[in-house]
């Protein structure tokens, strides 16, 4: 089961997503061995359970993508994309924007003036960032569990990275 994320205040999900989750350094060997490690506890922790893991450059070259298991659908890659969407043009967590809008109460369309079928304030994106380096560099992103379980995946996989990097 899913930590209830939904209780955490703005403040609560800034810590969350804040210095634990920095990495030192990143690459494509990185992002090899980030995504591997969120694909083998994907495997362990919900082994019927088709999830798609991605990592992208901000630029939108992809470094890493795969399914756990079969399963995976187009609707999870496009998930994907509109979650990434919204890590790239406000710089936080998809899990953290779509959080600001349930405490509003304000759909993201009314809110922000972008349309849905381009942008999910869903859990499941993270930003990637470096030491020492304010702008996002790239995202790790995960599909097919609930939100707070795919935002959780995400939060886990780099805050492993960011302790062992």
């Amino acid at each position: 089961m899913a930590e209830e994320l939904y209780t955490y205040s703005l403040d609560q999900l800034d810590q969350l997503e804040g210095s634990e989750i920095t990495l030192s350094k990143f690459n494509a060997d990185v992002a090899w061995e980030i995504g591997t490690y969120a694909r083998n506890v994907g495997l362990e922790k919900y082994p019927t359970r088709a999830i798609l893991i991605d990592i992208r450059l901000a630029s939108g070259q992809v470094l890493f993508h795969s399914a756990t298991t079969s399963g995976a659908t187009i609707d999870n890659e496009k998930w994907v994309d509109r979650k990434i969407n919204v890590v790239n043009r406000w710089g936080k967590s998809s899990f953290y924007i779509g959080q600001k809008l349930r405490i509003k109460n304000v759909p993201i369309e009314e809110a922000l003036f972008v349309p849905v079928f381009d942008y999910a304030t869903h859990g499941g994106s993270v930003p990637i960032r470096l030491t020492n380096l304010d702008s996002v560099i790239g995202t790790l992103t995960i599909s097919g569990l609930a939100q707070e379980e795919d935002h959780l995946l995400a939060l886990e996989t780099l805050k492993h990275f960011a302790k062992a990097l």
